[in-house]
C-alpha cells in the first residue's frame, strides 16, 4: 500500500520563511527607532543626511536643502510605505486567482508583504541616494530642475536597477533564489520595465502633489443631475482620477507575463522554459484560449484592486516625523 503524501502544513503554504521574520524584524526595528527618538535626534538624523550629500558634492545652488529632503528623501520613503500599504492586496489577490484558498492566500497576504521589506527599503533607498546627483548632471546639461528630476527618475528606473525590482517581485510571491533560471528573466525584465514605466513611476511622481479630479467631465461636478453630482462626489472620494487609471489599465498586460511567469517558476523551477511559460500565458492553467483569457481577466480584477489602494495612498497626506519637523523651517 503506498502512503499518502502528508499535506503541507498552514505555515508551509502561507510561505512563512527566514525571509518574513527578516522583514518583519526591519519594520520593527525601524518604526520602533521612529517612535522612541526625539525631534532632536529626528532632526540631528535628517542633517547627517544632507552633510553625506553635499559631501558627495551634491550642489546647494542647483538642489536645495528643502528640495533634497521633500523631492527625493522623503518622497521616496512615503513611496515605500505606500507599497507596504498596497501590496497585501496584490499578494492575496495573485495567490487567489491561482486557486489557493482564502486562508492561505490572506497568509500569504501578510507574509509576502514582509518578505519585501528589505527589497523596498534598498530600492526607494537607492532611488532616495541616486536620483539628486543624476538630477543634478541633467540641470547642468541645461535643464530645469522640474525637466531634469523627471528624466532622472526615468533613467534611473530603466537601468540594472530594474533588477532588483524582479527580485522583489519574485521572492515577495514566494519563488526562492533556487527556483529562478535565467532565461525567465529573458521575458520577466521587459515585462516589468513597461509595468514600472507605468505603475511605479506614475505613483512615485503623483507622492506630494496636489489632489487630482476624478476621470469624470468637470461639468458633472455642479450638475443639475443629482445622480452626475453624487457619482463625481463618488470619485473624487475613491480618488479615481487618471493616475488610477494608467496604473491599472496600463500594468495589467505586462502584469498577465509577470504572473505567468511567477507561476511557472514556482511550479516548475529549474525545469522551467520559454515554451513552458508562452504556453501558460495563452493557455492558463487547463492550455486553452479561453483558459487564457479567463486568467487574463482575474489578473484585471488583481491589478484593479491594488492600483486602486495604492493609488488610494499615493493621494493621502502621510505624516513622516523624522522629516516633517525639519521641513518647517529648511529653505
Amino acid at each position: 500500500m503506498v502512503a499518502e503524501e502528508a499535506k503541507p502544513s498552514l505555515l508551509v503554504e502561507g510561505q512563512v520563511d527566514s525571509g518574513m521574520w527578516q522583514g518583519l524584524a526591519i519594520l520593527a526595528g525601524v518604526t520602533s527607532a521612529v517612535t522612541l527618538s526625539s525631534e532632536e535626534q529626528r532632526t540631528s538624523l535628517v542633517r547627517s543626511i544632507l552633510n553625506c550629500y553635499r559631501a558627495c558634492g551634491l550642489k546647494e545652488s542647483l538642489i536645495s536643502d528643502r528640495r533634497l529632503i521633500e523631492d527625493h528623501v522623503r518622497k521616496n520613503a512615503v513611496a515605500a510605505v505606500n507599497v507596504l500599504m498596497a501590496s497585501p492586496v496584490f499578494y492575496f489577490a495573485f495567490s487567489k486567482i491561482y486557486g489557493t484558498s482564502f486562508v492561505v492566500s490572506s497568509i500569504r497576504s501578510i507574509t509576502g508583504s514582509l518578505r519585501i521589506v528589505p527589497f523596498m527599503g534598498f530600492f526607494y533607498g537607492f532611488f532616495a541616494v541616486v536620483c539628486p546627483f543624476v538630477t543634478q548632471y541633467f540641470m547642468e546639461t541645461g535643464q530645469s530642475y522640474e525637466e531634469a528630476s523627471t528624466t532622472a527618475a526615468i533613467a534611473v528606473m530603466l537601468s540594472g536597477f530594474v533588477f532588483i525590482e524582479a527580485l522583489v517581485e519574485l521572492r515577495g510571491c514566494g519563488v526562492t533564489f533556487a527556483q529562478m533560471t535565467a532565461s525567465s528573466f529573458v521575458l520577466f525584465i521587459p515585462a516589468l520595465v513597461g509595468r514600472l514605466a507605468t505603475g511605479v513611476l506614475t505613483q512615485q511622481q503623483k507622492v506630494g502633489s496636489e489632489e487630482k479630479p476624478p476621470i469624470l467631465p468637470a461639468s458633472w461636478e455642479h450638475s443639475d443631475q443629482i445622480w452626475q453630482a453624487h457619482t463625481y462626489r463618488l470619485f473624487e472620494r475613491l480618488h479615481l482620477d487618471n493616475e488610477f487609471v494608467v496604473t491599472c489599465a496600463g500594468t495589467s498586460v505586462f502584469q498577465h507575463v509577470l504572473n505567468s511567469i511567477t507561476w511557472v517558476l514556482l511550479t516548475q523551477g529549474k525545469a522551467t522554459t520559454l515554451m513552458g511559460i508562452a504556453k501558460f500565458m495563452l493557455g492558463g492553467p487547463n492550455g486553452t484560449v479561453l483558459s487564457g483569457a479567463s486568467q487574463f481577466g482575474r489578473t484585471f480584477i488583481m491589478r484593479f484592486g491594488f492600483s486602486w489602494v495604492w493609488n488610494w495612498c499615493s493621494s493621502q497626506e502621510v505624516n513622516m516625523p523624522v522629516f516633517d519637523p525639519f521641513l518647517k523651517d529648511a529653505k
